[in-house]
């Protein structure tokens, strides 16, 4: 993790205790966080729903992240994190976005420089804190789509001999090779390269977190009975909003719409448990993923793009 002392810092909306994360401690404050974020935010799309802290951390909860976490009382209400080297995530909650010129300013402290890409979606005023700064855009980065749950689904037969089941009682190692078959070959979206590094050892720390329904952990056997795509959804009851991360396919088995009965068994399974949309994306040049879901009936709502300080001339 990255040294960095604590400090109360005032800023144009108040008084904030900012620090680093400290691992597992933190978490639950994170997920508060993540929810406020996702309902505040609304119609925009905030950057971390509860799912994807649980998600993007992989049960390594004491583990050194590149994360700094301001807080005003005992609520977190504003995060950066430095996801990797010169690339920088934030979010702040509504009424705290004067916190963004801050966070900027500490990714900029941390990485010795002025971080390459700052993430950032449409949100007005994201964009004039960051034109403030210097900032321009520098290249498309996602896109984010949304579906209305409280509306009739889709209908959608899985592949002939297909069925989509939940991960109850799933042994551990296939659960994990089903999702690196998935994200091992990854040429056709430009990245021949990519390799997953997912272990039965970190699907059962994933497992063993809050938020993780094993209901919701969704695996399509085809009609031979093997395992060839996979979705984990997510719940958040204080927004009503469920998200899907990550969706992914085996190699062999895509364009034939194994990801779509994924994820239509998690559209149902979300619809179920009462929430009002489900949400999902993906890097801008996966055309695939974006056709799927769209097939499945998600809408864009917003896209994001990287954000830099042009070179100094």
């Amino acid at each position: 993790m990255i040294p960095y002392p604590p400090a109360e810092m005032v800023s144009g909306s108040g008084v904030y205790d900012e620090r680093p994360y400290a691992g597992s401690a933190d978490l639950p404050a994170l997920i508060r966080f993540a929810s406020d974020a996702t309902r505040l935010r609304l119609p925009h799309d905030a950057t971390w729903h509860p799912g994807d802290f649980v998600w993007e951390l992989k049960g390594a909860y004491d583990a050194p992240h590149n994360m700094r976490l301001w807080r005003s009382g005992a609520e977190v209400v504003a995060v950066a994190w430095l996801i990797s080297p010169g690339e920088l995530w934030l979010e702040a909650l509504p009424g705290h976005e004067p916190l963004v010129p801050e966070m900027v300013a500490w990714a900029e402290a941390a990485s010795g420089a002025c971080p390459a890409r700052v993430r950032a979606g449409g949100d007005p005023r994201r964009v004039a804190a960051l034109e403030a700064m210097g900032y321009q855009r520098a290249g498309p980065q996602g896109v984010h789509f949304r579906l209305d749950l409280r509306r009739a689904l889709l209908d959608a037969l899985p592949p002939q001999g297909a069925v989509a089941i939940d991960c109850v009682d799933i042994d551990a190692e296939a659960r994990a090779a089903c999702h690196r078959a998935a994200w091992d070959d990854l040429a056709h979206i430009g990245l021949p390269h990519a390799r997953s590094t997912f272990t039965a050892e970190l699907y059962r720390a994933l497992r063993a977190a809050p938020t993780y329904d094993p209901r919701l952990d969704i695996l399509v056997r085809d009609a031979s009975g093997e395992l060839v795509a996979n979705c984990i959804c997510w719940v958040d009851a204080g927004s009503g909003i469920g998200t899907f991360e990550p969706v992914g396919t085996r190699a062999a088995f895509r364009g034939r719409g194994f990801a779509r009965a994924a994820v239509v068994e998690g559209l149902r399974r979300l619809q179920s448990r009462g929430m009002t949309f489900a949400r999902v994306g993906t890097a801008h040049f996966n055309a695939p993923a974006i056709a799927t879901y769209r097939s499945c009936g998600f809408t864009i709502i917003d896209r994001t793009d990287w954000w830099a300080r042009p070179a100094a001339a």
